[in-house]
């Protein structure tokens, strides 16, 4: 009767147990940037979608200028990084005079604009 109960004590640990995989899957889905960002600049990507160049201007909160660029039709920046605080994002050309993002970024931010296929200035992705 003693080795009846050992064995059913056994089989309860084995059965309790966790699986390996199910904590290496876990693992894996923190993806190493997110665990080592602790202070990084926060960071803007502009992709221009239009037919249409634009200039492009990143003021900071005091209204100096980060960032000046010409972006050509299906052009796009590089990650720019930032100052954190508020920013105001603005897309101009000939035909299409000032639209303008503010954004308030935070550290570690990564933030995805586009202008478009008809020309207008928004948020994709953050």
């Amino acid at each position: 009767m003693k080795n009846v109960r050992l064995i059913l004590v056994l089989l309860l640990m084995v059965n309790c147990t966790t699986d390996s995989s199910d904590v290496l899957e876990i693992q894996d889905d923190l993806s190493p940037q997110t665990l080592n960002c602790v202070d990084d600049l926060p960071q803007v990507k502009i992709t221009n979608q239009s037919a249409l160049d634009f200039d492009l201007i990143i003021y900071g909160q005091d209204y100096s200028q980060l960032h000046t660029q010409s972006l050509s039709a299906a052009g796009a920046t590089d990650w720019l990084e930032l100052t954190n605080g508020d920013i105001i994002v603005v897309a101009t050309n000939t035909d299409i005079y000032g639209q303008k993002i503010q954004l308030s970024i935070l550290p570690c931010e990564s933030i995805e604009i586009e202008i478009d296929e008809f020309n207008n200035l928004i948020i994709i992705g953050i």
